[in-house]
């Protein structure tokens, strides 16, 4: 099990980072620059439609909304005199992409682009077919095994951009090696969002770069139809369960703040998240006592690192056999579909699929919606 836990240290540690507490905005600019902007939901990016090319705008900052990132996606270079300063420049579209993270990898895959996709950082992480097919063919590089990106290799490959990820840092994001190669690259900030819909809308961000606007809008507007009919679905149940999530990692259990994302699913869901009222958007550390004083009478207990069996539950804390949701069986957990490595394709595709999501939490629930929604899980499965 030691293994799988490690497995399961990224997606904690994204999800402790990345929902942070409420922001200064020092910056009034970028939210003039959003309203011009065809982003609805999304805060951390935006994008400005030209004539001849396309501005993208990163707030990458978690502490404020200032801009720390400018991309000029240009099809004709004659319009440079209108290009602002300190941008950096691209070329559209961009045929060879350096995608480190198997999320960004899948969003170039559901944008019909993968043939545009060069580079991956581990393939150990992927469930998609696509890449990994491209991967078994030779048509794709890892770049990135270790925690660092092997420099050489990426100078070699030369791709026109990398798209990799950061913690809202700032300048402390940035790999300064791999500036130096002059390559682009886009220090991507989706779990930052605090809104399901927000993190889905990123697809509009990585269409930018490779001609996809109509399918990132085809895509992600299907998601939000879907979103909507399933929170009014579930709104007009008159149960609302209550549930907790995670486990202890540990001396702590990472329990999600009340407006975090996972927070505002179980909300449309229509179930109770028993931390609904606390204020941070960040993980709250708690002990194991004060968990289970509040939650030991919880009907349901979800997100259980990649654990998939009770036994398995109990080989971490024999303690957690007190508490209801254990000995009623509802424990639900996103590992339906893994791969050989034990990584779920919950965290591949859920960014881009909230509506999925949504989906399982609500037959999760309330099982008698289940005739209404009329298809089976996407990622959940019971613990046995």
């Amino acid at each position: 099990m030691v293994l799988k836990l490690r497995h399961f240290i990224l997606p904690v540690l994204v999800a402790f980072f990345a929902c942070s507490d409420p922001v200064e905005v020092k910056d009034h600019r970028e939210f003039s620059i959003q309203k011009n902007s065809p982003v609805k939901y999304a805060r951390r990016f935006a994008i400005r439609e030209k004539e001849n090319f396309t501005l993208v705008y990163l707030f990458g900052d978690r502490k404020n909304y200032d801009t720390t990132s400018t991309f000029v996606i240009y099809t004709d270079s004659s319009a440079s005199d209108h290009f602002p300063q300190n941008a950096i420049l691209i070329k559209s579209s961009c045929n060879k992409i350096a995608a480190l993270s198997s999320i960004y990898a899948t969003m170039f895959c559901e944008l019909g682009a993968e043939d545009q996709l060069a580079a991956i950082d581990n393939i150990d992480y992927v469930n998609n077919p696509v890449v990994l097919r491209k991967f078994n063919e030779g048509k794709l590089k890892e770049l990135a095994r270790s925690p660092q990106v092997d420099l050489e290799q990426t100078v070699v490959l030369k791709p026109d951009i990398i798209f990799t990820f950061g913690m809202g840092e700032g300048e402390r994001d940035k790999d300064k090696k791999l500036e130096q190669t002059g390559i682009p690259v886009a220090i991507s900030i989706d779990h930052l969002e605090e809104n399901p819909l927000a993190r889905a809308e990123w697809i509009k961000f990585f269409a930018a770069f490779v001609g996809r606007k109509k399918q990132a809008d085809s895509i992600f507007n299907l998601v939000e139809k879907n979103y909507f009919e399933l929170k009014e679905i579930a709104a007009k149940t008159s149960e609302r369960p209550s549930v907790f999530s995670e486990i202890k990692y540990s001396d702590s259990w990472y329990m999600p703040g009340g407006k975090s994302y996972i927070a505002r699913l179980l909300d449309d869901a229509a179930a109770t998240y028993l931390w609904k009222d606390d204020t941070k958007f960040g993980s709250l550390p708690l002990s194991f006592e004060q968990v289970f004083a509040r939650a030991k009478d919880a009907d349901f207990w979800i997100n259980l690192s990649t654990l998939k069996t009770k036994k398995e539950l109990l080989g971490y804390e024999t303690r957690y056999a007190e508490f209801r949701a254990y000995k009623t069986g509802n424990l639900y957990n996103n590992t339906k579909v893994t791969n050989s490595k034990g990584y779920s394709n919950y965290w591949e595709t859920g960014m881009i699929y909230p509506d999925r999501i949504l989906s399982d939490l609500v037959q999760i629930f309330h099982p008698e919606l289940k005739t209404r929604i009329k298809r089976d899980f996407y990622y959940y499965e019971q613990l046995k």
